[in-house]
């Protein structure tokens, strides 16, 4: 066989153009990961900058509202506290006038006329400007005989409810069983305007010795107006009030829109709106119904952002403005605090210029630093393609003699197991035809011999060529058999049935099996598959005769072989084990290798199952293993060696 020899090649110009290739396609790739970077980082500071101002602001809107709010809670509850304390006071005068009146006419006067006493002298009584009032009622009869309103008096209030619907005699009397002194929150016509009802807190106690009930109150419509000033003059100064930062409150008529659902009492950018009523139709440069917009919110969340097109005070040109919209259910007041994202593109641009000069200047040193990488490259491949060139000759050299004893060594152990197959097969053969040509040589022996003695009949004469001839057809479907399996043709990928390719098998070892009294034990389900049956055969027929010689040397047992093959899923499972006791645990995982057997070197080669390790895995794409394993048959215990196949039944 003609020797491979390495012919030398001038790496210097390959070299030079792969590294200087190299280095401008890093460079660029560089360049370019770079100015990704740099665009990604200043995407994410521009995002970053975006949440945090929207946050940052959020809150501060968020604050502003929620503060207005508190402001108007809290007066609402200390005016609540102050009208509260005011009405004790002025009820613990009306019990001291009613006691003194009680004693000084009790023993001259019946119920009655005490009653009507006391009702005269708290009716001439009046408070805040004549809205507030004594009122006098029986806590037993609900009858009212002391009150401004003359159409109240000797009514019987006890089914009377208020505009909200609750009966004002059922919630003074659950005030009254646990308080000695009282508050009631109600609804009221006033003395001036009885055809509406009003907010009103009245106070209201017992006066035991008649069992009457003695009550005062003040319309809060007239609080809440005064305070209502009170909190518009404290948001209308210029500290909550800064350029475009300002608050806006609109005094709610309905929440369902209109022309004119609103009235603007506070905003300070635009007061010449103070007093004016609004409309939802309105829409801003985007064609929003942006007041529309936010009373959908309220209506189904009380209170949330919401973002619309406004004009800025500062620019007085329209400018997108997020704004934090909040219902006060108390005064039915909407306040609103917004901001300009105006301000956020003003920052987002010194940004990007600050990044972009940042990343020009990265590029252009990039560039010089290409340029000097590309000087030392020319300079330095020139030095490695010559060491390159010398290094490549002798590894390759050596790489060629390597593959070329590789290659004498497969084909060495591919002759090898052909050898050894043939050596089988002829064994085999001879097996098979010892019993056909002794029943030839037998029925030809006897038919001599008898014609020799004149006792030769016709029958006998027929009876014996009948013999003859079927041993030898035996013969010739015994050489059928073997030629088929070494036959190149049927080495290809096609459907078979397992069944008969065991079949085939046993018809050619059956000869030995029997000799060495061996019995087969077969449980075999009817599969067909697609693969290479002459090499699955191979395969198979190696590790029967691999048990066939271990069982010859057992001599206290029965010689058994099992053989088992069913389908799971996609695959073929076959599972031949014997009773030989098995391959010792520091053998089993070497059994596959190349050259390792246990047998004497005259009666084995070790390839045999490396061989049939190597069709399975590379040619019928699948697996095989050997395990001991210990079963029980027919009521005895047996140990040996099982291997398992696994193939695809579907061509791979």
């Amino acid at each position: 066989m003609k020797k491979n020899t390495y012919k030398s090649k001038r790496f210097l110009i390959p070299i030079l153009s792969l590294v200087l290739i190299s280095i401008i396609l890093i460079a660029s790739i560089t360049s370019y990961i770079s100015i990704n970077i740099f665009k990604t980082h200043m995407q994410e500071e521009i995002d970053a900058t975006k949440k945090e101002y929207t946050q940052e602001h959020k809150e501060r809107v968020y604050r502003n509202v929620k503060f207005v709010n508190s402001s108007i809670e809290f007066n609402i509850s200390k005016i609540e506290e102050k009208l509260k304390a005011s009405l004790k006071e002025k009820i613990e005068t009306a019990l001291h006038i009613a006691t003194f009146t009680y004693n000084t006419y009790k023993d001259s006067h019946n119920k009655e006329e005490l009653k009507e006493k006391i009702a005269s002298a708290l009716s001439s009584i009046k408070f805040y400007d004549n809205r507030g009032y004594y009122f006098m009622y029986d806590n037993k009869t609900k009858i009212i005989f002391g009150h401004p309103m003359k159409k109240f008096i000797g009514k019987d209030m006890t089914n009377f409810k208020d505009a909200k619907g609750r009966n004002l005699m059922e919630t003074d009397a659950k005030i009254l069983e646990k308080n000695k002194i009282g508050f009631n929150k109600i609804y009221f016509t006033k003395p001036k305007d009885e055809n509406r009802q009003f907010p009103k807190i009245t106070c209201i106690t017992i006066f035991k010795p008649l069992n009457i009930v003695l009550g005062i109150g003040e319309y809060l419509d007239v609080i809440e107006n005064q305070t209502k000033k009170h909190v518009l003059e404290r948001f209308s100064q210029d500290n909550f009030n800064n350029g475009d930062k300002y608050i806006v409150i609109l005094d709610l008529h309905d929440i369902n829109g209109g022309e004119e659902f609103a009235t603007v009492l506070l905003n300070s950018n635009k007061k010449d709106l103070i007093g004016k009523k609004v409309s939802d139709k309105v829409v801003d440069i985007k064609g929003n119904r942006f007041r529309k917009d936010f009373l959908d919110l309220i209506k189904e969340k009380g209170e949330g952002f919401t973002q619309y097109w406004y004009k800025k005070p500062s620019t007085n040109e329209p400018a997108l403005k997020v704004s934090y919209v909040y219902l006060q259910k108390d005064w039915n007041w909407i306040i609103l605090s917004g901001f300009y994202y105006e301000d956020l593109e003003e920052q987002i641009s010194i940004m990007k210029k600050s990044i972009l000069t940042h990343t020009n200047n990265t590029i252009n040193k990039t560039l010089i630093w290409v340029s000097i990488l590309c000087l030392i490259a020319i300079f330095t491949a020139i030095y490695l393609s010559f060491k390159i060139d010398n290094t490549i000759k002798e590894y390759t050299n050596k790489i060629i003699e390597h593959e070329d004893n590789k290659r004498k060594q497969q084909n060495l152990l591919i002759q090898q197991s052909k050898m050894a197959a043939m050596g089988e097969m002829l064994a085999n053969i001879a097996h098979q035809w010892r019993q056909p040509l002794s029943a030839i040589s037998t029925a030809a022996t006897g038919v001599k011999l008898q014609k020799e003695i004149n006792c030769l009949t016709d029958k006998d004469f027929d009876s014996a060529l009948t013999s003859i001839n079927s041993s030898a057809q035996y013969l010739s479907h015994t050489i059928d058999d073997f030629r088929n399996f070494f036959n190149p043709n049927n080495s290809k990928v096609q459907e078979f049935n397992i069944t008969k390719t065991f079949n085939k098998i046993l018809s050619i070892l059956s000869a030995q099996f029997i000799a060495k009294k061996i019995e087969i034990i077969k449980n075999i389900e009817n599969i067909k598959l697609s693969s290479i049956e002459n090499e699955l055969m191979q395969v198979l027929i190696n590790i029967l005769n691999n048990s066939r010689d271990v069982l010859e040397k057992i001599e206290d047992q029965k010689r058994l072989i099992f053989i088992d093959s069913y389908k799971n899923q996609k695959n073929l499972i076959i599972e031949i084990k014997d009773n030989a006791k098995g391959i010792s645990e520091e053998i089993i995982d070497r059994i596959f290798e190349p050259y390792f057997t246990t047998k004497h070197k005259s009666q084995g080669t070790g390839i045999g199952l490396y061989m049939s390790k190597s069709i399975i895995e590379k040619h019928l794409k699948g697996s095989i293993t050997v395990t001991n394993t210990t079963y029980t048959y027919e009521n005895m215990k047996y140990k040996g060696a099982k291997f398992t196949i696994e193939i695809p039944i579907e061509k791979v």
